[in-house]
């Protein structure tokens, strides 16, 4: 009793001293069991409740003090901070600040703060962030908004219990299964893994054993199966080599030359095989002992195996023995009848081949360049039968020689016939040309203008083809292709050139009588454009229609022109001259002259029209452009936001408009000009209404920006946090700035000195915030080390509070001396059990 009397004495002398620096008057204090009320009419009687219930679950204090204001700052984390100081230093007052927990709520300021102790903080995960998070503000502050102030500590005092509990049972919970996992679950997995890895390592190797030593012994069954071929092969090339000139009766005579050179090499190939076969198989004993001397479970006498029988002197040569024996032997066997073969085959196509070269004779041509070819082949024929029988060899490869040069000479044979058939189309069509050209003659036709007469590339003609039939006699085709494709080209140029001549005459014909009737139209139109002039001159200033004056006079200089071009057609298609071509390009130019002569006149009647549609709608323009500009003028009155660049467009509309009308006043006005001046205006006048919503446009968003800014400046300048605030003083004068220039009407760079301050601004409050955080984190590290150095200065004395970490779970407690005592608690706790007191106090306000 004595010890709460003082404890309330306490914070009786505390309290008024904190609301003191807000008004003078000292709230009373009702205090009843471990909750005191100050300033407020309430009784409080769930938070009671509450902390009786804690009391008697858990064994721990809950201290709550209900005051009605903080201070004059509202800082309620000060207040229980102070609280907090003097009851530690009281010895009277019973408060453990290494087991209670302290709530201090100012109701008048919407403020509320609570300490943890530094073992409840640590052993249950509650520290400031934790606790402002997961209990004031999900439990208390919803209650606290609706004026449940009682239910709201009740509730934040059970929520606690309850946190505290979960957390203590889930570390009771994982120590259980880690103490499970040590005494059960990872020695039986350590004791089946080193069980089962034991049995897969004799497995693998059981079955790497049973392969390596399957791949030895299919790899030496097949090494067997080869050197027995080989040996077989061997044995069959002998003798077939012993009994060849035995048993082929074409082998009457004894060999000489090529023919018993390949039979002594056979016999040579088989004597240095035979020795190769005895060096394989002794890697056959030797890889059979090996194969054989594997040990149980091993690979080593295996993979040796292997490697022997996969080296190259492990090889047998089945395929050079084929080649080197086997070939030969077959060639020489049917040398015989593949020479006598080709020999009569020679003799067959020696004859063809004379056949066509005396048909060569029949077409004109001479044959006497292929002669000497076919007497080589004669006398190559001849030494081949003579040798036959001795070296068939030999006259088997002298005869496939003969034969090869053979076929190139009948190719070449068949070249020439081929160029001279085409030689012989060449000139039938050169005859079927020169027919054509004295049919035409005797119709009447001239055929002999300059540049244009056919008997020259007939003459051309003719001449390439003799060429190309005396290259053809001296062998030289490629030569004779090209002089025929000459005579081609000449025959179809002088076949086309007599179509063209037929065809110049059919349009000279058409264009003669054409170009006369256009002549005489275009004289007749010469009096109706002089009175075109006439009346120009007399209606319109010279200047708008000088450039046409002089068409009159330039079109008789054109009919002039035109009339020498037909009297010269007419002459060149007289039948003496009959000179088609020239009449053609002549008419042709008449034709361009006349088209010419035809815009003179045009030119003057459509300026006549263009002039009389302007002296009707250039006025009707004119006024309609005057309404515009006078618009303009209102609303540039009416405007505040346009600038220089209007008002000008719109005066110099209006000064175009003016220069117009008086070029419209005079007698014989130049409406072209007219027309122009006000097609100008009325462009100025567009410029100017468009410059004017440029203005308007770039006024507002040059407002609007500003305005932006204002806001994000006064909310930069409102932020403040951990002591600091940002600096917008040069963000405030840029905003002046642009407010300036946009008075003084320069719009973009008021819009962009306003983005420019915007920037600034955003900077400095980047600056102050990333200063804010720096300083809240050094505040953080700063309690950190604080609470270490008690920690440390606590437990070097013995003192508490503790927490340690055992199979069974966390403990903590007070004072591990003080845990073990009996009796009731001392009356004033010693000064180190003190230091367990955590000043990381969470603090929220709603």
């Amino acid at each position: 009793m004595k010890s709460s009397c003082a404890w309330l004495l306490a914070v009786m002398v505390l309290l008024p001293a904190a609301v003191t620096r807000a008004d003078d008057a000292v709230p009373s204090v009702a205090a009843a069991g471990k909750v005191f009320i100050s300033g407020v009419d309430e009784s409080f009687t769930a938070v009671r409740e509450a902390v009786e219930r804690a009391k008697a679950k858990s064994g721990r204090d809950y201290r709550v003090v209900v005051v009605d204001t903080a201070g004059a700052a509202g800082d309620a984390r000060g207040l229980l901070d102070r609280i907090v100081a003097e009851w530690r230093r009281d010895d009277e007052s019973g408060f453990d600040p290494a087991a209670d927990v302290t709530i201090v709520l100012a109701v008048g300021d919407r403020r509320m703060a609570m300490d943890m102790p530094w073992a409840l903080e640590v052993g249950s995960g509650l520290d400031r962030e934790t606790l402002e998070r997961e209990l004031i503000q999900k439990v208390f502050v919803p209650r606290a908004k609706d004026g449940l102030y009682d239910q709201g500590l009740a509730d934040l005092v059970a929520a606690t219990e309850t946190w505290v509990a979960t957390r203590a049972d889930e570390q009771k919970a994982r120590a259980e299964a880690a103490r499970v996992f040590r005494t059960r679950t990872l020695p039986i997995g350590l004791a089946s893994m080193a069980g089962a890895g034991l049995l897969g390592t004799l497995a693998v190797q059981w079955a790497r054993h049973g392969r390596k030593l399957r791949q030895a012994r299919e790899k030496l069954a097949t090494f067997k199966s080869e050197v027995v071929a080989l040996s077989d092969l061997l044995d069959a090339e002998q003798e077939r080599h012993r009994m060849l000139p035995h048993t082929d009766p074409d082998f009457q005579t004894p060999m000489e030359g090529q023919t018993r050179a390949a039979y002594d090499n056979v016999q040579s190939a088989i004597r240095r095989y035979r020795e190769r076969w005895l060096g394989l198989m002794d890697v056959w004993e030797k890889a059979q002992q090996t194969v054989d001397s594997e040990r149980f479970l091993g690979t080593k006498a295996s993979d040796e195996a292997i490697r022997l029988l996969d080296s190259a002197e492990a090889r047998p040569p089945l395929d050079a023995v084929a080649g080197e024996c086997r070939s030969p032997l077959d060639v020489l066997e049917q040398a015989h009848e593949k020479a006598r073969e080709l020999a009569a085959s020679l003799d067959t196509e020696s004859a063809a081949a004379q056949a066509r070269l005396d048909g060569l004779a029949g077409r004109g041509r001479s044959s006497a360049v292929f002669q000497p070819a076919l007497a080589d082949i004669a006398r190559v024929r001849a030494q081949c039968a003579a040798e036959l029988e001795r070296d068939p060899v030999a006259a088997r490869g002298r005869l496939e020689t003969a034969t090869a040069a053979l076929a190139s000479t009948v190719a070449h044979v068949e070249q020439i016939e081929a160029a001279d058939d085409r030689r012989t189309r060449a000139l039938e069509q050169t005859a079927a040309v020169e027919g054509e050209v004295r049919r035409r003659r005797a119709e009447g036709w001239l055929l002999t203008e300059h540049g244009a007469n056919p008997d020259d590339r007939i003459t051309a003609a003719r001449h390439a083809g003799g060429l190309a039939a005396q290259l053809l006699d001296a062998g030289e085709t490629t030569a004779a292709l090209v002089h025929l494709e000459q005579a081609e080209r000449l025959n179809a140029e002088a076949a086309a050139l007599v179509e063209s001549i037929v065809a110049a005459r059919t349009r000279a014909e058409e264009l003669l009588p054409t170009c006369a009737a256009r002549l005489e139209a275009l004289a007749t139109r010469r009096a109706g454009t002089a009175r075109a002039i006439e009346h120009l001159a007399a209606s319109y200033a010279e200047s708008s229609w000088a450039d046409v004056a002089d068409n009159v006079g330039r079109a008789d200089e054109g009919l002039a022109r035109v009339e020498q071009l037909i009297q010269e057609a007419r002459v060149a298609l007289e039948p003496a001259r009959q000179e088609y071509f020239r009449a053609v390009a002549l008419l042709e130019e008449a034709v361009r002259q006349e088209d010419w002569i035809e815009g003179c006149h045009t030119a003057v009647t459509d300026r006549r029209a263009e002039l009389d549609e302007l002296r009707a709608s250039v006025p009707a323009r004119r006024d309609h452009t005057g309404d515009r500009v006078a618009a303009l003028e209102r609303r540039l009155h009416r405007q505040q936001t346009d600038r220089a660049r209007a008002n000008e467009r719109c005066r110099e509309a209006s000064r175009l408009l003016d220069v117009a009308g008086t070029a419209l006043a005079v007698a014989r006005p130049d409406l072209r000009q007219a027309s122009q001046l006000v097609e100008a205006a009325d462009a100025a006048a567009a410029r100017a209404e468009q410059f004017a919503d440029d203005d308007e446009r770039l006024a507002r968003q040059a407002a609007d920006e500003i305005e932006e800014t204002d806001a994000l400046l006064r909310r930069v300048a409102a932020w403040y946090a951990e002591g600091v605030q940002a600096d917008v003083r040069g963000a405030v004068a840029g905003l002046e700035t642009a407010r300036s220039l946009l008075g003084r009407q320069r719009y973009e760079d008021a819009i962009k000195t306003a983005g420019e301050a915007a920037q600034a601004g955003r900077a400095a409050y980047a600056a102050a915030t990333t200063e804010a955080e720096r300083r809240r984190l050094r505040r953080q590290q700063e309690i950190r080390r604080r609470q270490l150095e008690e920690s440390f200065t606590r437990m070097s004395r013995g003192a508490g509070p503790w927490v340690i970490q055992l199979p069974g779970g966390m403990f903590s407690g007070p004072d591990p001396w003080r845990s073990m005592q009996s009796g009731p608690r001392p009356s004033a706790p010693s000064s180190t059990a003190g230091g367990g007191w955590s000043r990381d106090i969470a603090q929220v306000g709603w």
